[in-house]
């Protein structure tokens, strides 16, 4: 059966709020726990209740917090930011590009890891969804945050259907017949950012609003529908970030980029050349922060190079931000030939960095501009949001192509790394052969 049927059937079905209520129920009192019925006369109008709006917001928030962070983590390890260090042959074939339609971690992988990002995309999208559906049934005055809750299930929603279209080859949805390609999948996502664009400037959540603007902004950058991308851009407030929370413990809930950082124990990865050193005009970028550990990875052989953007299992991971609106906007400048406004954004985020500011003389033409945009985006979002790996294949067969390591221009430009192991072809994400049987 296809996950997106399986899914789709699962969670569209009573057990999934069952369960929860049960676990509610079982965790107030537990005296007496042998004595408790069996709960298998509760209605599912009881269950659909409103009393049940904020477990369900919150369960759907949760299981997209959880996926994002897995899908932010297997970006960076697939893109050229990182380099395999362990002996795990599933972790190997990860930063190897070798994730292919059969690679089951990938494909049915739960998201308590780094390497299950297609099924738990799927769920966390789904919950979105139908949350948002279930919403519509009640009124402000049954769920009087309903409006907000509204708005964020569409938010998040936007979100998994962003990474779709960025990161993965194409996919079903709702057990579709049809692949969506990435154009589509971020049409949905400009869809989604529109309704809770309206709906938060109703509930009157400014954060919401912001993190709609980032989120559509992001989309349409990515359709190149750039004055669109600019208009939602520009007005995103200074300072504004919202982040997928991250905890200690359970394993779902840690950050699993500190697991591949993880001197202690899990040395499965380490930063590739071209981040280690980062200059400009001769002075060091504290934006990508990658020093020599001394630490031999788990493969027994490669140094242990590691960064500072994630320290503990509890660090946040960035979801949308103040910071990716000024590098949409001066992308989408750059892009329009508004090259003064491109370049004043560049200039600031340098005098913020504290290294020298680019000026015209640098950037001559159009084409050094875009060149450079790129290059801020590399430093600024360093092992962010997954835009690294979105600019390997938003630029890919264009005169600003991003090369994935093994090709020509990478740090590993003859097809094999350190050890003499091969690099796959995979760029997107696939889609699982489990989808079409």
């Amino acid at each position: 059966m296809p996950i997106t049927t399986w899914i789709t059937r699962l969670l569209g079905s009573r057990l999934l709020p069952l369960a929860l209520l049960t676990l509610l129920s079982s965790a107030c009192d537990t005296e007496g726990l042998l004595d408790v019925d069996l709960p298998g006369n509760v209605e599912a109008d009881d269950v659909e209740a409103p009393a049940m709006a904020t477990v369900m917001r919150n369960s759907a928030i949760g299981d997209f917090e959880c996926v994002w962070d897995s899908y932010v983590t297997q970006s960076a390890l697939h893109s050229d930011e990182y380099l395999p260090a362990s002996g795990n042959i599933t972790a190997q074939r990860s930063m190897l590009r070798q994730i292919t339609p059969d690679f089951t971690a990938y494909a049915q992988g739960s998201c308590a890891g780094w390497t299950g990002i297609f099924t738990p995309m799927h769920t966390a999208r789904f919950m979105l969804e139908s949350h948002y559906d279930r919403l519509q049934g009640f009124t402000d005055e049954e769920v009087p945050e309903r409006q907000q809750y509204m708005a964020e299930m569409r938010a998040y929603a936007g979100f998994t259907y962003v990474a779709f279209g960025e990161g993965y080859c194409g996919t079903p949805i709702d057990a579709g017949d049809e692949i969506l390609t990435p154009e589509q999948l971020l049409d949905i996502a400009v869809s989604r950012f529109t309704d809770a664009l309206d709906l938060a400037q109703q509930a009157g959540n400014a954060d919401l609003v912001d993190m709609a603007r980032v989120g559509r902004a992001r989309a349409n950058l990515d359709l190149e529908n750039y004055e669109d991308a600019i208009s939602d851009a520009e007005l995103v407030t200074e300072g504004f970030e919202v982040m997928a929370t991250r905890e200690a413990q359970p394993s779902r809930r840690q950050n699993t980029l500190e697991s591949i950082n993880r001197l202690e124990s899990n040395r499965s990865g380490t930063v590739a050349p071209s981040f280690r050193d980062l200059r400009w005009k001769g002075e060091e970028d504290p934006r990508v922060n990658v020093v020599n550990t001394g630490f031999v990875g788990h493969d027994n052989a490669s140094i242990i190079w590691r960064h500072d953007k994630v320290e503990t299992q509890g660090d946040d991971r960035l979801i949308a931000s103040y910071r990716e609106a000024r590098l949409f906007l001066a992308e989408a400048a750059a892009m329009t030939n508004d090259l003064d406004r491109a370049i004043g954004i560049l200039q600031d985020l340098h005098d913020e960095a504290g290294i020298p500011t680019v000026t015209e003389d640098d950037l001559p033409t159009q084409d050094a501009v875009i060149e450079h945009v790129i290059e801020e985006r590399k430093r600024e979002l360093f092992v962010e949001g997954g835009h690294r790996l979105r600019d390997h294949l938003r630029w890919r067969g264009t005169p600003y192509e991003v090369p994935f390591l093994g090709e020509p221009g990478s740090d590993h430009p003859d097809g094999t790394n350190d050890y003499g192991q091969p690099y796959g072809t995979t760029t997107c994400y696939p889609v699982p052969n489990i989808e079409s049987t």
